[in-house]
């Protein structure tokens, strides 16, 4: 494990960052703590792999997954194993089994070039993910709901790479995000109906090299989303202010999640996607599974109820 520090430009000591897998992803992504099993979990998109990291013990596993299921985002399911989300729809997954994945919705079949990106649980089990083009930069992306019996309804659509998909411990805030017109919106939602309203912009960083990338949210309601292009892991307070910005040893950072038996660790995945050999010499964390202190701690991530 190595330890490298970042100054937070609120805090005048620095933060010890901790490399705590160095897994060389090619894009990691949507790091989820599952407190049943004290592991962390998360993929790396492109190879396509599942992979867990145990802080207790030190242990890494990966599991390759079949070339089918690029898997954009997962979630940890109430029965067991995941549900991931993919280039072929939405998939029910037990590494444990030995059972192939079963997809239990499809709502992009027909469009190629169309897969599964960022996704997470609300607290009552539904799965909300966006869609997005793997290659064009054009605003084809669509926003589903997965209820637990398998039902997948569109909310929204005109998305170019959906991301940063969070609630405020209340429920009664959604945020969701463009990375690609680095934009950041909330919503009025209500978790009874498992319906969202009000749309407005949270955060515009379009004047900015940070793009908006996965994001988690605090006990305390503060949003922290991690900056892709320029290294920055940013908290946001309820009102959209910069709360704090903490520079990480790699330019892409993808996504937070809050871990550890308090969840008091926040781990960060990262990506070394488009990288030459010249690039990764000068930047050797990248694609690796980054751990930091911030001093507060997360919360429970939600299961799928399917």
């Amino acid at each position: 494990m190595s330890i490298v520090t970042a100054p937070s430009q609120t805090h005048t000591a620095d933060v010890a960052i901790h490399c705590v897998v160095q897994s060389a992803d090619i894009l990691g992504e949507v790091p989820r703590w599952c407190e049943r099993t004290q592991r962390l979990w998360w993929v790396d998109v492109r190879r396509p792999a599942l992979q867990y990291f145990e802080p207790a013990t030190g242990a890494y596993a990966a599991q390759r997954l079949h070339p089918e299921l690029v898997t954009g985002a997962m979630a940890l399911r109430e029965a067991g194993g995941f549900l991931l989300a993919t280039g072929t729809g939405f998939h029910t997954f037990d590494p444990a089994s030995g059972q192939p994945a079963r997809r239990i919705a499809w709502p992009e079949n027909g469009k190629p070039g169309m897969r599964l990106n960022d996704g997470r649980c609300d607290r009552r089990g539904r799965f909300w993910c966006g869609s997005m083009h793997d290659t064009q930069r054009e605003p084809l992306g669509t926003l589903y709901r997965l209820d637990g019996d398998g039902r997948c309804t569109a909310m929204l659509d005109g998305f170019v790479l959906p991301n940063a998909i969070c609630w405020s411990p209340d429920d009664r805030t959604m945020y969701f995000a463009d990375t690609h017109n680095q934009l950041v919106w909330a919503f009025d939602y209500d978790i009874d109906a498992g319906a969202i309203s009000n749309r407005r912009l949270f955060k515009d960083w379009t004047h900015q090299i940070g793009r908006p990338d996965g994001a988690t949210v605090d006990a305390e309601g503060y949003l922290w989303n991690c900056m892709v292009a320029s290294g920055q892991l940013v908290r946001l307070a309820p009102d959209g202010r910069v709360d704090r910005v903490i520079q990480l040893p790699v330019t892409n950072p993808t996504c937070p999640a809050f871990g550890g038996e308090k969840l008091d660790m926040l781990y960060i995945t990262s990506h070394s996607q488009r990288f030459t050999p010249e690039q990764q010499a000068r930047e050797p964390l990248a694609g690796a599974l980054l751990a930091l202190d911030v001093g507060v701690c997360g919360l429970v991530e939600p299961r799928f109820a399917g």
